[in-house]
């Protein structure tokens, strides 16, 4: 796990970048700002419409490919060998918490279509007869995949021994058994709002160009009621945040101050996304701006994740195949260009911000079509302010610890 940690924040600092860290980050607040002025002159009625997702539909054996592979996976995790050549953590940490969102920019939802707890669910027949419903005004929230997702989180970035197999399998089993009582409890639909990989890949789905037919229209596409989005949301960047943040000298000191690594990970994990989570609801006034926070948040894991993703992905998928007698003796140990890396994590913060004010904006427009201009405006100058600050502490946090 310590490969993994390492390269979860890129491969170079402030000295790889192409341009030097304070024109980096004046680019980043012009960026924002011009796609909020370029918006307001040229963007005069909400253009955005909800349009209907191309169906997601996958073949029943990639189904139980999927639900075989996590079944080895978390056998193997367990029973396995304890060392490094385990892809446990590869598997939830990569593939599962970063590679998901990749997959589902493009594809759309794909975990609701391959969810192997929902396949599990199916070839058993769980019954949820004799049960309450829930009321209509909860039935569409998603604070309990809010809750897993804090859960998930806290174990990858404060749980002691985190990488270690057995402890990967055990959570995975942990993770199972609760989705499954619960939709047993409640029903299929459960999975919907309480399993927090599934609302992960629904959110970053509606990005996705091929599952729907307009450009950015599943951003305006009705969400789940209530605020348990923006609480999911404020969870999945808060803690990707957090995980930047706790790489950083000062981080440091806070927990030799502290004397315990685990209650400052939990405690810093647990403040650092409630205070997202109110910066979201108080900058939001009377706009209603958490889809403009998904490509956001995309972005921004996207960013951090990037050199992970494309080096213990593989190396992953490596592991796997050689506890199969495959590829004996193979290596994967690519040599990323710091600077291209570094082009890249700027270029997907900018691009998820930018996308961010033009659905902010519009969602702005739509919400009263004939309110003037300037008054639209100036509800969403606090959301521009906010903006400009998540961009900063993004690009510092990534190349500055």
């Amino acid at each position: 796990m310590t490969t993994l940690t390492l390269l979860a924040h890129g491969v170079g600092e402030s000295a790889d970048l192409p341009l030097p860290l304070d024109l980096v980050l004046q680019a980043g607040a012009a960026t924002v700002v011009l796609s909020f002025l370029i918006s307001a002159f040229w963007w005069r009625r909400p253009k955005l419409i909800a349009a209907e997702p191309r169906p997601l539909r996958v073949p029943a054996a990639l189904r139980y490919l999927v639900l075989a592979l996590a079944i080895y996976v978390a056998g193997n995790a367990v029973l396995g060998p304890r060392g490094p050549e385990n892809p446990a953590a590869h598997a939830l940490f990569v593939w599962l918490w970063v590679g998901l969102i990749p997959l589902s920019v493009v594809l759309g939802p794909v975990w609701r279509a391959v969810n192997p707890l929902r396949t599990i669910f199916t070839l058993l027949r769980l019954p949820a007869r004799g049960l309450r419903p829930l009321p209509p005004e909860r039935t569409a929230g998603t604070w309990p995949a809010a809750a897993f997702l804090l859960g998930f989180v806290w174990f990858e970035l404060a749980a002691p021994q985190h990488g270690d197999p057995v402890a990967v399998g055990v959570f995975l089993t942990w993770y199972a058994l609760a989705q499954l009582a619960l939709a047993t409890w409640r029903g299929e639909d459960w999975f919907a709002r309480g399993d927090c990989f599934e609302v992960y890949s629904e959110l970053a789905g509606r990005l996705s160009p091929l599952h729907w037919r307009t450009p950015l229209s599943g951003l305006v596409a009705p969400l789940p009621a209530g605020a348990g989005v923006a609480a999911f949301i404020a969870v999945w960047w808060g803690s990707t945040v957090f995980d930047s943040a706790s790489a950083s000298p000062v981080w440091a000191d806070v927990v030799r101050w502290a004397g315990s690594p685990v209650l400052s990970a939990t405690a810093g994990l647990v403040v650092l996304c409630a205070l997202v989570f109110l910066a979201v609801r108080w900058t939001a006034g009377r706009l209603d701006v958490t889809a403009s926070l998904i490509p956001i948040a995309v972005g921004y894991t996207l960013a951090h994740y990037l050199s992970l993703l494309l080096v213990e992905g593989p190396r992953g998928v490596l592991l796997l195949v050689q506890q199969w007698g495959i590829g004996a003796g193979a290596s994967w140990d690519p040599a990323l260009d710091p600077q291209v890396i570094a082009g890249a994590q700027i270029a997907l913060i900018l691009i998820g911000h930018v996308l961010g004010v033009v659905v902010a904006h519009d969602r702005a427009l739509a919400a009263d079509p004939d309110r003037p201009p300037p008054a639209v405006l100036a509800d969403e100058l606090p959301l521009v302010l906010f903006m400009i600050g998540c961009t900063w502490a993004g690009l510092f946090l990534l190349f500055v610890r």
